[in-house]
């Protein structure tokens, strides 16, 4: 039997949208969907648990989902050094919504 982490449902999950690029604006102006969304979340949250919070909690069809672990910049401040979080970016396919639902 082998071992593996379970997906599971969190309702306190932080998922932060980042902005859209242009050529996403310009696409979802014109056919009202957008292939992939960018969202800025917590290091330890892994691809099951944001697809499985997407879907259960807004009903998205999701095709995968792609992550990017961010180190969080140097600075350099008044008082002395510091650094800003560490936060991690999950890249979320959607699957195109069928034809009945447009209608």
């Amino acid at each position: 039997m082998s071992w593996r982490r379970l997906p599971a449902y969190l309702p306190n999950l932080v998922l932060k949208p980042l902005p859209l690029s242009e050529a996403q604006q310009q696409a979802y102006e014109k056919t009202g969907f957008l292939k992939e969304l960018v969202f800025k979340t917590a290091p330890s949250v892994s691809k099951a648990e944001v697809k499985a919070f997407l879907e259960g909690v807004y009903g998205l069809s999701v095709a995968k989902v792609n992550t990017l672990n961010v180190e969080g910049k140097k600075k350099r401040g008044k008082t002395g050094f510091f650094r800003r979080p560490d936060y991690k970016k999950a890249f979320v396919v959607l699957n195109e919504p069928s034809s009945s639902a447009k209608a």
